[in-house]
């Protein structure tokens, strides 16, 4: 006679088989996939992504540009990596902030900059050079405000000022800082 588990065998080996499949497919997926948010993969990715926004005259106003762009169905959320949003002003001169990492919320109304934040103004005809720095960033475009609820820290030449967080208006330049501040003048040279 046959044993009965002599049939069981050749079931047993093939539902092993069929487990290891799946379970080698799934790994090798994961591993070819693009960096996943919440167990979500983005649905599109641009590379060396750039967007102008311009006003009803079509002069520039400000450019948001990154090295990759990846968007996310789940939340409408937009992730960007080494990105930098540009401030075009005619008459203030151009804000840059960069960083390593930044979020675009579903409607684009704002952008969050994070992990090594920089703001930097360049130097125009009677405003010297700033830099500012800080754990995080959230930049307003449409009504033209950089806000940071996070310590920041401003150098300029012969100035390095250190507050509790910021709210910089685009369109008039005034820094306002907040919480407690603390600055350290040094002897400027002139020009």
């Amino acid at each position: 006679m046959i044993d009965r588990n002599a049939y069981w065998l050749p079931l047993v080996i093939l539902a092993l088989l069929a487990a290891l499949s799946f379970w080698l497919e799934q790994s090798i997926q994961e591993a070819g996939s693009p960096r996943k948010k919440n167990g979500q993969a983005p649905d599109s990715i641009v590379e060396n992504f750039k967007a102008t926004s311009t006003d009803e005259a079509g002069i520039p106003r400000y450019q948001l540009t990154a090295n990759k762009l990846s968007h996310f169905p789940v939340d409408d959320q937009t992730l960007l990596e080494q990105p930098q949003f540009t401030h075009l002003h005619a008459k203030h001169g151009e804000l840059i902030v960069s960083s390593r990492r930044a979020s675009v919320s579903a409607r684009g109304e704002e952008v969050v900059f994070t992990d090594d934040v920089s703001l930097r103004r360049m130097a125009s005809t009677g405003r010297g050079a700033l830099s500012v720095q800080s754990q995080s960033l959230k930049v307003l475009p449409d009504q033209e405000q950089i806000i940071s609820q996070h310590p920041v820290t401003i150098t300029a030449p012969g100035l390095q000022v250190s507050a509790m967080g910021m709210q910089l208006s685009g369109k008039t330049r005034i820094l306002k800082l907040k919480g407690r501040v603390k600055a350290q003048f040094q002897n400027a040279p002139r020009a």
